[in-house]
């Protein structure tokens, strides 16, 4: 629902502040302003209204029988609920000790789950939301460093400019970074001890971060990369072939076609890589209204039509191909996905129909093996479903009652045509 992605944007970014403000108000150098105060307790109304809403959403997710929902809400309970109150609750007001105000940074946890989850389902720039993702919490970590030596440095009773927030962040980035200038240095042991354990956290960071930002970066766009890597293959083969100059442009052309319109991506080969329960249904979903469309199909069972459109094969023709000519012996029926092709008498001349998007044709191949009588060709890139003559008796041969009536119809058309 639309509230509840409004919602889990208003927790991020409720947590997301409090988790950069809280650690730095704990500082014995700073206290709260009223804007702050008024932050604070917008965010602990905003995580105890967090409670019903997640109760309520749990209930909806799980089933809509009262067992299930009495089952969603024990789960609820048991799980997430004592993160959300521990979150919302006042621990301040009531033990009066600001360091209890950590406990709303156990809302983070919530953020973690929310962002793994938006990672798993099919966005568009994943990878860029992923990298976003590992940005955001390499900040707050680097934001809790920073707050850390900023108190140690208000401890040692350093100059004043040592102690601001940006000096310290400034510190925190070079250690990480292991560039360390050595501009600001360790006075106190606290601080030595510090630094030494931000030395070796950003020797793991560092080795970390240059992995994972080098791998992000390099799939920002995997299937541009897939591509490029195709193309540089096939450009090696066609020099090594001495394939003829206009021929290698017509295959260049061809896959380029593929890229705008496809990514290239094969369907087929996508289809094949899922369970067969999905293949069907994602055939359903793409060729069920090609194959409504025949006359002799209109009113078959629900099962023959799904087994059709499992069996159709997606085809791709360059502009200006022949598909068939007259005169050839028919096996194969076309449904256009894309394009526009035209229809041609026998003598090469004469333009019967021109058909697009939607339309279908040889279908009387289906029927019998007689010749082509007229030659279909080209206009543009067209992307087809095509089926053979063996593989739709295959089908057939499962629904006999429906095999003869289509027996019938093409004995009537044949006689007709005769």
């Amino acid at each position: 629902m639309l509230f509840y992605r409004f919602w889990d944007i208003l927790i991020v970014v409720s947590t997301t502040l409090a988790a950069l403000w809280i650690p730095i108000q704990l500082g014995s150098q700073y206290s709260i302003g009223d804007n702050l105060f008024f932050l604070d307790w917008a965010i602990m109304l905003i995580f105890i209204l967090d409670i019903p809403i997640n109760f309520f959403r749990s209930r909806q997710t799980r089933g809509r029988s009262v067992l299930a929902k009495r089952r969603a809400a024990g789960h609820y309970l048991k799980g997430w609920f004592i993160v959300d109150l521990l979150a919302a609750f006042p621990f301040q007001l009531v033990f009066g000790l600001p360091i209890f105000q950590l406990f709303r940074l156990i809302k983070l946890a919530r953020i973690a789950v929310l962002f793994h989850h938006r990672r798993r389902s099919p966005i568009r720039h994943s990878t860029l939301f992923r990298l976003s993702t590992f940005f955001f919490w390499l900040g707050l970590v680097t934001h809790w460093l920073s707050c850390g030596w900023l108190e140690l440095s208000a401890a040692a009773a350093v100059p004043e400019a040592s102690r601001t927030y940006l000096r310290a962040l400034y510190w925190c980035v070079t250690t990480l970074t292991t560039v360390g200038y050595g501009d600001i240095t360790p006075l106190t042991n606290a601080q030595t001890i510090y630094t030494m354990f931000v030395m070796v956290l950003g020797v793991g960071m560092y080795g970390y971060i240059i992995g994972n930002v080098a791998n992000l970066l390099a799939n920002v766009d995997m299937a541009r990369a897939h591509y490029l890597s195709n193309m540089e293959r096939l450009s090696t083969f066609l020099k090594y072939r001495n394939i003829p100059v206009p021929l290698q442009k017509q295959i260049y052309d061809y896959y380029a076609y593929l890229w705008e319109h496809r990514m290239g991506y094969d369907e087929s080969t996508v289809l094949s890589q899922l369970p067969a329960a999905l293949q069907s249904e994602v055939s359903i979903v793409l060729k069920q209204d090609y194959i409504e469309k025949i006359p002799f199909l209109k009113g078959a069972y629900q099962e023959l039509i799904r087994d059709m459109a499992f069996e159709l094969r997606p085809v791709v023709f360059t502009p200006g191909t022949y598909v068939f000519r007259a005169g050839d012996i028919g096996r194969h029926l076309y449904f256009i996905n894309h394009g526009q092709v035209e229809v041609i008498a026998a003598d090469g001349k004469t333009i019967y129909n021109t058909l697009k998007d939607g339309d279908f044709f040889g279908e009387i191949a289906l029927l019998s093996s007689r010749p082509r009588t007229a030659s279909v060709r080209t206009l543009d890139y067209c992307d087809m479903y095509t089926i053979d003559r063996d593989t739709f008796e295959k089908v057939l041969s499962h629904y006999p009652d429906f095999a003869k009536h289509v027996k019938e119809i093409a004995k009537t058309r044949l006689e007709k045509d005769s």
